[in-house]
Parts: C-alpha cells; sequence; structure tokens
C-alpha cells in the first residue's frame, strides 16, 4: 500500500508538473502528498498554498503539547507565521477555509461545551448555591476557549490564550488588517510587540487599566496566517516591520505561476478528501496538552532530535553561520538568515508529528528525514522569499526611483548609493537589493568591482531608463513582476530608517 501510493504520487506530481513550482512535495508524508493532489484535482486548489496551509493547520492542532529541543535549554514551540501572497483570483482563501475546517469543527465542540457549562453556571447562581454547613459557595464562571481566531481586538486574543494554553492561531483574509490594526485601536496598541515576543518563547505579561487582573501566559503559542495581494507587498515590507524583525519571522508562499487553472469535469469517484484530511488532524489534536496543578503553566512533551539528525542540523547551520562570519560589512548581513534555524527546527517537529499521524513514524524522536524535509522547505520558502524582494525592487526602482542612478558618478560606492538613495526615499535595505539586482540583470546596468565599489556600465545611454533596462530582465524574474506595487507616497512612509 504505501509503495502503491509513494508511486502514484510520483508520477502524479510530474504529471502536475510540481517539481517546476520549487515546491519539495515529496517532503510530506505519502497520505498528505496524497490529500494535496487530490484537492489540486477535484477542488482546483493551488498546491503550493494547499501544502503550506496544511503546514499552519498543523502547527495550530499541536500547539503547546510538543515542543522541540534546537540546542541545550533552547526549545520551542512549533508556532508559525504565514503570509500567502499572489494575484486576485488565485485561489488563498479557498484552501484556507478548506484545511481549518477541522480545526474550526474542534472549536464548535468546545463552545458547545462551554454553553453547556454557562448554562449550569447561570442555573445555580439564580437558584442560589449552599455547602453542607449553609454557607453560600463561590460558583467559578466557566471560561470561553477557542484556538482559531478571525476577528478579535488585541486585548481580546489575548484573554482567549490566557484561557487556551495549547494556542491560538490568528487567521486575517488580508493580512494588511492585522498589520494596521496596531493604528486602529489605539496609539498603545502592542499587537506587534507581544506577536515578536510570542514567537521569541517568551512570556506575555498585559497589563491595562481595563482588566481586573493582569493577563499572564507563560507559554504563548500563537500561529498567525493571512494572505496579501502582489500589488500590496510594498506596503507590507514597511520599514517598521523590517527593522524590528517582523517579517524575519514569517515565512512567504508566493506562487511562480500565476495562471488560474481551468476547471476540469472528473469521471472518476471522488475521494472524501475532507475525511481523510480531518482523522489526521484529530489524532493531532488528541495529542494531550499537560498543565500543571493550578491549569496556568503548560508541561508539553519534549523531543529531541535524533544524533544523526542533530548532526545533520549542527552541519547546516554552521554553513550559514561560516557565510555570515565571512561577511566583513554589518549592513550586508541578512538579519533573517539568522532566524532560519528557528524556523527548521519548528517545521522539522510538524514533519515528525505528521509522520507519526499517518503511521509513517514515531515521536520518540526527530528524524534526520523530518530535518532534511524541513530545511528543503525553507529553502524554498527563502526562494520565494528572494522573489518578493526581487519584485518590488523592480516595481519601486523602475517607476518611482530613476533619478536614483543619475545622482550617483561613473564609479561609486555603496555608501554613496545609500545617501543617494535617502534623496529618492529609498530605505537601506532596498538600495542593497537594487544593487545587487541591477548587477544580475541580462543587461546589467552596473558591474561590482570588489566588495563596496561599483561603476556603472550603460552611462552612455542617458535616456535609457532604469524602467527599461530593468523591464528586459523579466525572463529572468518573472513575468508576474509587472503588477504594479504602490506609489512614490507610500514609499515615503516605508522608509524612516
Amino acid at each position: 500500500m504505501f509503495d502503491t501510493i509513494h508511486l502514484t504520487n510520483m508520477l502524479r506530481s510530474e504529471v502536475e508538473g510540481i517539481p517546476e513550482t520549487g515546491l519539495p512535495l515529496d517532503a510530506f508524508p505519502d497520505r498528505i502528498q496524497e490529500i494535496i493532489l487530490n484537492l489540486a484535482r477535484y477542488e482546483n486548489f493551488n498546491v503550493e498554498y494547499t501544502a503550506s496551509i496544511i503546514l499552519s493547520a498543523v502547527a495550530t492542532a499541536i500547539g503547546n503539547s510538543c515542543h522541540i529541543r534546537i540546542k541545550g535549554e533552547w526549545k520551542t514551540c512549533p508556532s508559525i507565521y504565514m503570509m500567502l501572497v499572489g494575484r486576485p483570483g488565485l485561489g488563498k482563501t479557498p484552501p484556507l477555509g478548506f484545511i481549518y475546517k477541522p480545526i474550526n469543527e474542534y472549536d464548535d465542540r468546545l463552545h458547545e461545551k462551554y454553553n453547556e457549562e454557562y448554562d449550569e453556571y447561570e442555573r445555580a447562581m439564580s437558584a442560589g448555591k449552599h455547602g453542607s454547613d449553609g454557607e453560600e459557595q463561590l460558583l467559578k464562571k466557566p471560561n470561553f476557549v477557542t484556538t482559531v481566531i478571525y476577528d478579535s481586538t488585541p486585548e481580546a486574543m489575548m484573554n482567549i490564550h490566557q484561557h487556551n494554553q495549547r494556542g491560538i492561531t490568528l487567521v486575517v483574509d488580508e493580512i494588511l488588517a492585522l498589520f494596521n490594526s496596531v493604528k486602529r485601536y489605539n496609539s498603545k496598541n502592542n499587537l506587534i510587540e507581544d506577536l515578536l515576543t510570542a514567537y521569541s518563547g517568551q512570556p506575555l505579561k498585559i497589563i491595562r487599566k481595563s482588566e481586573s487582573r493582569p493577563v499572564l501566559i507563560k507559554n504563548p503559542c500563537i500561529n498567525v496566517i493571512g494572505s496579501v495581494q502582489t500589488n500590496m507587498l510594498q506596503e507590507v515590507f514597511r520599514a517598521e516591520f523590517l527593522a524590528n524583525g517582523l517579517l524575519d519571522r514569517f515565512l512567504f508562499v508566493y506562487p511562480k505561476n500565476r495562471k488560474i487553472s481551468g476547471w476540469r469535469r472528473e469521471d472518476t469517484a471522488r475521494p472524501d478528501i475532507m475525511n481523510q484530511w480531518r482523522t489526521i488532524i484529530n489524532r493531532i489534536l488528541s495529542i494531550p496538552c499537560i498543565l500543571d496543578d493550578k491549569g496556568t503553566t503548560v508541561n508539553p512533551r519534549i523531543i529531541t532530535m535524533s544524533d544523526d539528525a542533530e548532526e545533520y542540523f549542527y552541519e547546516w547551520y554552521n554553513g550559514i553561520i561560516d557565510a555570515v562570519n565571512a561577511i566583513e560589512d554589518d549592513a550586508d548581513v541578512e538579519s533573517r538568515k539568522m532566524k532560519l534555524n528557528g524556523h527548521v527546527a519548528r517545521l522539522a517537529l510538524l514533519f515528525q508529528v505528521m509522520k507519526w499521524a499517518t503511521d509513517s513514524g514515531d515521536m520518540q524522536y526527530i528524524e534526520r528525514d523530518s530535518v532534511e524535509s524541513a530545511i528543503r522547505m525553507i529553502d524554498y520558502y527563502e526562494e520565494t522569499y528572494r522573489r518578493i524582494q526581487e519584485t518590488i525592487v523592480i516595481n519601486s526602482i523602475g517607476e518611482t526611483k530613476e533619478a536614483w542612478l543619475s545622482l550617483l558618478e561613473d564609479r561609486f560606492t555603496s555608501g554613496d548609493a545609500v545617501i543617494a538613495g535617502r534623496k529618492v526615499d529609498m530605505s537601506r535595505r532596498t538600495v542593497y537589493y537594487a544593487l545587487d539586482q541591477l548587477c544580475r540583470l541580462k543587461h546589467p546596468l552596473i558591474e561590482k568591482l570588489q566588495h563596496g565599489v561599483y561603476r556603472k556600465l550603460m552611462t552612455e545611454n542617458t535616456d535609457a531608463p532604469c524602467t527599461i533596462a530593468l523591464s528586459s530582465c523579466q525572463d529572468t524574474v518573472q513575468s508576474s513582476q509587472s503588477a504594479k506595487v504602490q506609489s512614490a507616497t507610500t514609499l515615503k512612509s516605508e522608509d524612516h530608517e
């Protein structure tokens, strides 16, 4: 059975052209691969979105029930912040609703239990409940417990998490609504800071006048997943979110192929995909989340890497460390790279639990193949992140920054480029990405002579704006980059470094 599914998945993957997307579908257990492929076939779901949403849902289902030991006392829950990027109509929302349905059903059961307990509480309060000595007993009001939050104030979100120690997930149709909520409520909104703290696994302490007592979440586990249209990327990649490291904590899903698949009739009997998926996710939800006697502190199951898995993980990350150590200029160091070890560890835990949930592995250790799968997925996500950066740079440079190069001498340094960038409202990070991309064009505009030193290659053609030259590289950086990304007004709000 296993070999048959494995071979069938391989053949179907090749026929559907999935290897061309860059997504390592075979990193997933065979039964989950089959679900992803069937959803693409029968529901017309985008494979890259579906696979990524599955990871988010599995992270939600695990929550604080299991943690992975990364190194020494550094342990983490599997929370993931994820952003689905694409043009309107590409199908970001439908797979989100399908994949999260079993978790919403789980929440429905929690809600029913809450209603029953609250009805009982109200009956007892109205009747008056007394102990054997005639003294009136204090009745404990039941707490509302849920997992998935679609729209809530930051205060309510933290209150919900306090009562659900397993963890919560923010599902937002448009991620900008979440980012902009810091302005919607009040100037003292700490949502972004809370998300940064939660991702690092540090306790959340919320002290507000509106609360009768402080909210303390010792082991936060918050997942975030939402979508954004390509033409709004510049609004997401604001200077404030780059500077505080929020975007470094997100995994981005940005499909290479932006074509919407046509509908097709199926003559074969449709499999019960939802029931297959529900069985897997419910098994994960059944993993107990153990609390202490007071019910305020979780005691998660700590899963360590096997010896060969840990050796492989360390070797991989040491390669990143060596590359960073070789960089002389601090400005050239990408902070995102230093977060990859945490991303990989979390994904390795997800893959190991998925293997257990599909009867293709256990949870005694995080095995090497789970670490390998996690690294392959991170490579995929980092490639999509790189293409997003290219999209932003190509559009912002091509449309609004043509004056930038005209401010530079024929031979210039990266410092000169940063100074010139400030004059046309380009952030430091955008300047460095622009330098890199302008060197990589099919017909390069500039050439890197040595570290931090460049020279122009097309100075004799003063009438050729960046837009023309940049448009000539579309074969290299995807036709999807023709999407227009905000105006110069938006760009001004992005750069205040």
